[in-house]
């Protein structure tokens, strides 16, 4: 249903937005470890070459998060208002080849306003269904799988319990509430 809601032209950007979230979350996890690795190392009090590659990584990845998180909301908003200039045109066109003729000719009454009203919401809903729910569930998910499988690669017993967490945090949570 979502995918004839926005419609193959739209897609691809909403697509890009999600690559760009899901790689500025993961640019964000990456900050973290690197800044705690180096926070870590750094009490140790080791020679600063032996710390040399974390500073980079820990520039590096908060720029990337930084400019990623930029293209997610550029390409996003830029998505979800052109699919909501095209759903406009779709219900203005629907609503005119449905409308009654007599209905055209007198003046709309108080029932027909509340009628375009509630019609210009649910049109305007939209936007917060693919920004709000649709695109930060996927990029929620998607990084939440990047990081069970690093940590069943590095550890598996902290990737199973990362996992459970994920799922009961993720999945069962938001469905009892």
């Amino acid at each position: 249903m979502i995918a004839r809601l926005i419609g193959r032209r739209h897609q691809a950007a909403l697509a890009w937005a999600t690559a760009a979230g899901v790689g500025g979350e993961l640019s964000a996890v990456g900050l973290t470890a690197s800044g705690a690795w180096l926070i870590a190392r750094a009490g140790q009090q080791p020679p600063l070459s032996a710390l040399a590659l974390a500073i980079v990584g820990v520039r590096a990845f908060a720029l990337f998060r930084g400019g990623l998180r930029y293209v997610e909301r550029l390409t996003g908003h830029d998505a979800a208002l052109r699919v909501l200039a095209d759903l406009r045109v779709r219900a203005y066109e629907a609503l005119r080849r449905s409308a009654d003729p007599a209905l055209r000719e007198t003046a709309p009454g108080e029932r027909d306003a509340e009628l375009v009203q509630r019609m210009v919401a649910d049109v305007e809903s939209v936007q917060d269904l693919l920004l709000r729910c649709l695109l930060p569930t996927v990029v929620s998910w998607a990084v939440g799988l990047a990081a069970v499988a690093l940590s069943a690669v590095l550890l598996p017993a902290a990737g199973s319990v990362l996992a459970a967490g994920i799922v009961l945090a993720g999945a069962a949570l938001p469905t009892v509430a």
